[in-house]
């Protein structure tokens, strides 16, 4: 009898044993098949709810700058407000004048007024005025984690030359990493001119510049019409002091279809 016990009890030992181990393993398989977690998940799919659409805000930022595009899932996962800052002359406009408003509205809008800050910087001056001021140390300490610059290459026309323009922007953008080290750039041109001769050149040698040292160019000239045709001039004032209304509305539009990128647009 005593032996009978010891042997049914041995049964049930191993019964035990086995069922405990086959309990834990289908928890540890369970635990490898799950979703990942909340900031993995914000990290691969960032979303946002904007109307009625759900808007893959990483697939709108396919034209931007690789560690732009970096920083942004980082701010996104911490809850964090990501900064863009349009620097350059006054032909960019003001917060209620010039393709600004329009791009700032429309950036907040599709981003998110949570997720990105949209601000500009402008100076009435040339590139070596700039520097002779050290105006690039105020936009250091702005901060922002991608600047659109637009290098005062109009304002440099007939002024500076184009070598010194481009050390000249190299200086201005090597100045605000050394103290922002993840601030990234976009490159883009001022407006174009009719019939002008050396200052086409000169963009020309600017997006040779962006293209060699690997800047993003945003190459908004594409879309205007040939600045050597009578067509450029319903997108310019009479004295070319500025873009007229259309084509500021030419330029913005350029300009956000850059910065949101959608359905394989470039």
């Amino acid at each position: 009898m005593k032996n009978f016990l010891t042997i049914i009890l041995g049964i049930a030992c191993i019964a035990i044993l086995y069922y405990g181990h086959s309990y834990w393993n289908q928890r540890i398989a369970s635990a490898s098949n799950t979703t990942p977690s909340t900031s993995d998940h914000a990290l691969s799919e960032v979303t946002v709810k904007n109307d009625d659409s759900d808007i893959d805000l990483l697939e709108l930022t396919k034209n931007w700058p690789d560690s732009s595009v970096d920083k942004f899932k980082q701010t996104l996962n911490e809850k964090k407000s990501f900064k863009v800052l349009f620097v350059g002359s006054t032909s960019i406009g003001s917060e209620n004048s010039g393709v600004f408003p329009v791009v700032k509205k429309k950036l907040i809008e599709t981003f998110g007024e949570k997720n990105i800050q949209v601000e500009v910087k402008t100076f009435n001056s040339t590139s070596t005025q700039f520097i002779n001021k050290k105006e690039q140390e105020d936009i250091a300490a702005e901060k922002a984690d991608l600047i659109v610059l637009e290098p005062f290459i109009l304002m440099n026309n007939g002024v500076v030359l184009i070598g010194d323009t481009l050390e000249n922007t190299t200086k201005i953008m090597d100045d605000i990493t050394a103290k922002n080290p993840e601030t990234s750039f976009i490159l883009q041109p001022s407006y174009p001119l009719y019939k002008a001769k050396i200052y086409p050149k000169q963009v020309e040698e600017l997006k040779k510049f962006a293209i060699e040292n690997d800047i993003t160019y945003l190459d908004h000239w594409s879309a205007w019409p040939d600045p050597n045709t009578e067509a450029i001039k319903d997108y310019l004032l009479p004295d070319q002091s500025a873009p007229s209304d259309k084509g500021y509305e030419l330029w913005s539009e350029s300009i956000l279809k850059f910065l949101i990128s959608k359905s394989g647009s470039e």
